[in-house]
């Protein structure tokens, strides 16, 4: 199927992107940086076509679009599913995928894998889009750019559409297949790592929410409990874990979720470094040395 590759692809490219960003210093600056590393940004951009592109912004808080978005392609996607595994019909992506491209590669997940996968990252999606609306407690003059806006919003409708489109023949031809009613121990160990991964996501935005006790847009301070005693970035870390429980559950055979893991751990990993930097610039060392006793490590425990 010509959109598998077509996704695939653009996550490849994206990926090298984001190193190309971090390691340029006019990206960097324009680009890079959002939310609080944007609003207490000290990296300029010193060429014009950089301080033009700097300005290609959106609220921060629009990140929630991303998920609601993501949760409206899923339950598009769920409808698609029921359609083609009890009445052996397509509904409108199916049909617009028939008419323009192709079945191949769509045999290599299975059904279970499927229906397992998209409901997780349904899950997943109804949860972030509830902590968006009424946990979470984004700055009105934080910002993000642009791309990154558009960027998140591929990226949430490529991670549905991938837990379901590399199986759907199966899917398709269920009715006139046996079942396999296995539920095998990568699926079980998938299921429990995402639940373990989505209770601290939820801790660690919690914890974020509750930061800004002054009614001062500009003040902030140093996240405390949960993971936070050991990453500087816990959210970020649990988000890899659910990303890479999703590639448990298909035994690393579904290549838009390779490729979304890859992404997820490289994109989270450059912005976490950039967190750091931010908390060492903003806060005195003996503040942070109170708040870290023993260090943190930014994103990976013990690695990274």
């Amino acid at each position: 199927m010509y959109l598998i590759i077509f996704i695939c692809t653009c996550l490849i490219i994206l990926t090298i992107l984001s190193i190309c960003a971090q390691q340029l210093h006019e990206l960097q600056a324009s680009v890079l940086a959002y939310g609080k590393l944007n609003l207490h940004n000290n990296k300029k951009p010193t060429t014009l076509w950089a301080n033009q592109l700097s300005k290609w912004t959106v609220p921060k808080h629009y990140f929630s679009h991303f998920y609601v978005i993501g949760l409206i392609t899923a339950i598009v996607s769920i409808a698609e599913l029921v359609f083609l595994s009890c009445f052996n019909k397509s509904l409108f992506i199916m049909q617009l995928l028939d008419q323009y491209d192709t079945r191949a590669g769509t045999h290599h997940v299975s059904q279970q894998q499927c229906i397992v996968g998209l409901t997780l990252l349904t899950c997943h999606l109804s949860r972030r889009v509830y902590e968006s609306f009424w946990i979470e407690k984004p700055s009105k003059t934080a910002t993000m750019h642009a791309s990154h806006y558009l960027i998140g919003i591929g990226f949430y409708g490529a991670m549905v559409l991938g837990t379901w489109l590399e199986g759907v023949s199966n899917v398709e031809s269920s009715l006139s297949q046996p079942q396999d009613t296995y539920f095998n121990i990568a699926s079980l160990s998938a299921i429990l790592l995402f639940l373990y991964a989505s209770y601290h996501q939820y801790k660690c935005h919690s914890i974020l929410s509750l930061l800004r006790q002054s009614k001062d847009e500009g003040t902030y301070s140093i996240p405390r409990g949960d993971w936070f005693e050991m990453l500087v970035t816990p959210h970020y870390f649990a988000d890899i874990l659910i990303y890479l429980s999703l590639n448990i559950l298909y035994r690393f055979q579904n290549y838009i979720l390779i490729c979304g893991l890859i992404w997820t751990i490289v994109n989270l990993s450059i912005v976490s470094g950039e967190t750091q930097m931010w908390y060492q610039s903003h806060f005195s060392a003996e503040k942070l040395n109170q708040a870290f006793p023993h260090g943190r490590k930014r994103i990976l425990p013990g690695l990274y």
